[in-house]
């Protein structure tokens, strides 16, 4: 069999980056890693992708920790990859009690106790993997040094020589500042984004306005860049990462889905470091990791969209023993999202009795309610579609115009679906319209094409 790559790395996505900087690394000393989602071209699905990947890996590389093991995709990553007879690296993120299923998975198998001393144990993966003699590695000043050579720092420290340039550069400037101006140029920037959008809704412009802007003699995303690998973890800057991200999403264009998704990363990075951390970060969060979960929906990966969904309902419930945030103002997110991906009725009960505690919030009752009316769609349950249509309308028109275009687009195509169904051609076509020309008039290309794939599927 044909070995195209060293590693393929299996792991729960709330680990993205600890796991990302392992893969740096891995990289560095010449093993070759598959990880997804950066390992699939746009495009591409990730039910065919990933089992090809692990056919044809060298070794299978399980970063095991709590998350992981409640990960479906993860279980089923390493279920295929010891049905292809792959050696199995459990790399274990933290010390955590196996479950029976992982527990039967890896009787016998070598771990790797990476939360004892992660470099140590690093150095015998990587001689693990490149069969170089443990012996030859060392870890000096936080870097992985094999022989007398240094391949490479550990991965968060890694800075190529024009980083270290506007690294330097960017301090002398600071220099010069006082602390509240960066804040200052960063609200103004967020300000002209959606000025700009606002005046012409198109990704591809939002796009090239970015590269094209400049913070004194830095390009804005240099900046934003060089200001989160330094350490200052400014609001206004996960702002302006979260808001590039909805622009991005919006778009429905799968090319701008993965730029959209390291907007996000680096947003709730900054939101979670940053030193004075409250409940209106805790939320920022939140909305941060369902927009990813969002992203991963768009391209029809909804095992990752459901895991992330699940871990957030676990970091809201643990984050709310301090800040006791409202249901309506965080697991509704979430839980929404969880029931229409996994089709669970189960979910959609419990939400059901959740309208009553947000009844007095109309935008979120009508969120609540689309959600549903969508689930039952999905579940061809029109009887009770049609009882709940006069709320979800009354709430709608409740809302004036406080609720986003994109979301009166999926209300709309909503109702094109119920009305097709139910043989009120006329109705399907009126709301079918009010979708289609609202998509084309904020350049939504990526909805447009979803409403013509709809149509033809129907007729």
């Amino acid at each position: 069999m044909k070995v195209n790559i060293d590693v393929f790395i299996s792991y729960s996505s709330s680990e993205f980056n600890n796991v990302n900087a392992i893969k740096n690394i891995l990289e560095k000393n010449n093993i070759s890693c598959w990880m997804a989602p950066h390992s699939i071209p746009v495009g591409c699905s990730y039910a065919n992708e990933i089992p090809a990947a692990i056919r044809n890996c060298g070794m299978f590389l399980l970063m095991l920790s709590s998350s992981s093991q409640k990960s479906q995709w993860v279980q089923k990553e390493v279920s295929l990859a010891l049905s292809y007879g792959k050696t199995v690296l459990p790399f274990m993120l933290e010390n955590c009690e196996l479950t029976e299923s992982f527990n039967f998975y890896l009787t016998d198998v070598q771990r790797y106790n990476a939360y004892e001393s992660q470099s140590e144990v690093l150095k015998e993966l990587i001689a693990r993997i490149s069969r170089q003699p443990t012996q030859r590695i060392d870890v000096k000043n936080d870097s992985i040094v094999i022989g007398n050579q240094q391949t490479v720092t550990k991965a968060d420290d890694i800075l190529l020589n024009n980083e270290d340039r506007d690294i330097n550069a960017l301090g002398a400037w600071l220099s010069k500042k006082e602390p509240f101006d960066v804040d200052r140029i960063l609200a103004g920037i967020l300000t002209k984004i959606r000025r700009e959008y606002q005046n012409n809704p198109n990704a591809q412009f939002i796009k090239s306005w970015l590269e094209q802007h400049y913070v004194d003699s830095f390009k804005l995303e240099t900046f934003l860049y060089t200001l989160f690998k330094i350490g200052i973890y400014s609001n206004n800057a996960a702002e302006i990462d979260i808001q590039v991200a909805v622009i991005y999403i919006h778009s429905g264009e799968r090319v701008y889905t993965k730029q959209a998704r390291k907007y996000l990363e680096r947003a709730v990075a900054i939101l979670s470091k940053s030193p004075s951390y409250d409940d209106l970060k805790f939320k920022k969060i939140v909305y941060a990791k369902w927009l990813l979960a969002v992203t991963y929906k768009q391209e029809r990966n909804y095992g990752y969209a459901s895991d992330i969904c699940e871990e957030l309902i676990n970091f809201i419930n643990d984050e709310n023993k301090i800040f006791e945030v409202p249901f309506v103002d965080a697991l509704l997110l979430p839980q929404r999202e969880l029931a229409v991906i996994n089709k669970e009725r189960v979910l959609f009960d419990y939400l059901m009795v959740q309208t009553d505690e947000i009844r007095y919030n109309v935008k979120e009752l009508f969120h609540t309610q689309r959600r549903m009316l969508e689930f039952y769609i999905l579940n061809n349950d029109f009887e009770k579609a049609q009882k709940l249509l006069p709320n979800l309308l009354d709430s709608f028109s409740k809302c004036g115009n406080h609720i986003d275009a994109i979301y009166q687009i999926a209300l709309y195509q909503n109702l094109f679906e119920y009305y097709i169904y139910i043989g009120e051609k006329e109705k399907s076509q009126h709301y079918y319209k009010l979708a289609y020309d609202s998509a084309k008039r904020n350049f939504w290309k990526g909805k447009q094409q979803k409403l013509d794939d709809i149509k033809t599927i129907y007729e």
